[in-house]
């Protein structure tokens, strides 16, 4: 970006600056984001000051654009106005509710302190008959009751609390009620209303008179993007997709709300929250550039996109691939199959969702824009799959050459170098296989902890389903008839217990009858012969003759062998 020259810093209270201005969150600038830690943060901060251990806090810095309609465009610092908008709006309802109920038994002095109260928020907040707020969220982007972030914000403000659909909104209504909260408990440690009325006047008055921002008001709307980055691009405070938000918007120049229409896009489908935003966006780049750390995916997109055609285009992809990217990001089956139209496609990502992999969304959205048919995308999952379970599943390695190499493969998919199935799959092969060796020797000592939910459960339920090479996956996965259970307990020895050998699957109708039967080997194997699972059957005979470590290392050898045809 180019050099600006910072205009002179005002220094305003907090009240001062609300009374003196009207600020505007432009579309195009990230929404409410601020959660428990900033605002327990900024409340701490308050009653450092209402009780004496400082005389004033600095609040931070504000960047605005002074626009040709003389309202301030908020480039950077609604999370703070927008919090504190939130915490005058409830002094001001408690003030109102304390008076309303309790005048009479108040003196005159300490219903005097509350109306003052209620009259300076209005002042400071305005927006009532007519007249224009202090502060306007964002336009656009309607939730499913039609209202967007302002029509729910001046509702918050001026009317309480709502339902909220999207994650700013949520984090709205959580501030109002963290403040609702914490402000009724500071005021109730007095027994009287004296001191309650002059506890809430205390952090009033801390508030607006002695918190202070800076702010900047830049010439131009350029100068304002320019110096909100410098001042952002090496914080914590934003995610990376606020900031890389900033930056398109920069580039796009007078297509700003062409730009912003496709961000809002994006963002929507992604519920508005930043984290998911910035995980989609460090995915897209993996596939089209190169895998960065989320700290750095700023610095690799700035320096790539250097001009509006640039992030044109970066914004089209956003687009043409977000809905793909929430479906892996764990759609339900039947949401896959209407979205792929491919049954084996959709239960391909199913499993991989019930398995918690991630690693291999940038190969999918390479694929995607490369324009690979549902039935040739098939094939290539499957060798993801089974790289998967080699790597990770069976011999227990780490994910970070996982994840490097598939982005390499999506990058190599993304620019035509690899561009047949064939290529693809050899490259994987030759690039992250396990060798068959080395995997049949790791599934000899393999062994899974189960359980009732969740991937561990998916993970041996999935071994079994391709072990046991029958039709189960639908009643095992969609359906989830079945239930994991040890073909013995007290007749192994405690170290091999969790052995893939030592587990099958059982209809869940048969499970507590088959789990009370410890030790009863008839029983159990009566229980194994009801079981719709054939393997069930031959497991039946092994368990009336006796279940023994013998038995089930045979078991797993079996199965060791037959994972590098599976897998």
């Amino acid at each position: 970006m180019s050099l600006v020259d910072i205009p002179e810093p005002s220094r305003f209270r907090i009240g001062n600056l609300f009374q003196d201005n009207n600020f505007i969150v432009p579309q195009y600038q990230r929404n409410f984001a601020w959660e428990d830690n900033e605002i327990d943060d900024f409340w701490n901060d308050l009653v450092e000051l209402a009780d004496g251990r400082r005389n004033s806090h600095f609040f931070g810095q504000i960047v605005t654009f002074k626009n040709p309609d003389g309202n301030q465009e908020l480039i950077d610092g609604q999370q703070r106005l927008t919090s504190s908008s939130i915490l005058l709006a409830v002094m001001r309802d408690i003030a109102s509710e304390a008076y309303k109920h309790n005048r009479d038994d108040m003196s005159p002095d300490s219903g005097d302190v509350l109306r003052d109260v209620q009259r300076d928020v209005r002042k400071f907040l305005r927006g009532e008959e007519d007249s224009q707020p202090s502060l306007m969220l964002q336009h656009g982007n309607q939730d499913k009751e039609g209202r967007d972030a302002n029509a729910f914000f001046a509702t918050l403000i001026h009317g309480g609390p709502g339902h909220a659909y999207t994650e700013p909104t949520k984090n709205m209504v959580a501030a109002y009620k963290y403040f609702q909260k914490h402000i009724t408990s500071s005021i109730n440690t007095s027994n009287t209303w004296a001191g309650r009325v002059d506890r809430l006047s205390q952090l009033f008055k801390a508030f607006v008179d002695n918190f202070y921002v800076v702010m900047i008001s830049a010439p131009s709307q350029r100068d304002a993007f320019i110096i909100f980055e410098t001042l952002n691009s090496r914080g914590k405070d934003l995610k990376a997709s606020d900031i890389i938000k900033n930056h398109l918007m920069y580039l796009s120049g007078s297509d700003i709300e062409e730009a912003n229409q496709k961000w809002n896009a994006v963002s929507h489908e992604l519920k508005d929250d930043s984290d998911r935003i910035t995980h989609f966006i460090r995915t897209y780049w993996a596939a089209r550039q190169r895998l960065v750390v989320e700290s750095h995916l700023y610095r690799s997109l700035s320096q790539e996109l250097t001009n509006g055609a640039k992030g044109n285009e970066f914004l089209d992809d956003l687009e043409q691939l977000v809905d793909l990217y929430t479906m892996l990001e764990g759609a339900p089956l039947s949401k896959l199959q209407n979205f792929f139209q491919n049954d084996a496609l959709a239960e391909q990502i199913d499993i991989l969702s019930r398995l918690r992999v991630k690693l291999f969304y940038p190969i999918v959205l390479a694929l995607a824009k490369r324009g690979f048919s549902q039935s040739d995308m098939v094939i290539i999952m499957q060798k993801v799959i089974s790289i998967f379970i080699r790597h990770r599943t069976i011999m227990n390695d780490g994910t970070n050459s996982l994840e490097t190499g598939f982005a390499v493969i999506a990058e190599d998919i993304w620019n035509g170098k690899l561009n047949s199935v064939h290529a693809i799959n050899e490259a994987m092969t030759e690039r992250l296989m396990k060798p068959d060796a080395q995997v049949k020797g790791a599934y000899l000592n393999l062994n899974k902890d189960g359980g009732l939910r969740g991937p561990k459960k998916w993970t041996l339920v999935y071994l079994l389903v391709q072990l046991y090479d029958e039709e189960l996956e639908e009643k095992a996965f969609t359906d989830d008839d079945f239930q994991l259970v040890h073909v013995g307990e007290t007749s192994v020895s405690p170290t091999m217990l969790n052995y893939i050998g030592n587990w099958t699957l059982l209809e869940k109708g048969l499970v507590s009858d088959y789990e009370r039967a410890v030790g009863d080997n008839r029983t159990r194997a009566r229980l194994l012969n009801r079981s719709f699972i054939a393997v069930n059957h031959e497991l039946a005979n092994e368990v009336e003759q006796g279940w023994n470590d013998q038995k089930l290392a045979a078991r797993q050898a079996a199965f060791a062998s037959e994972s590098i045809v599976i897998w």
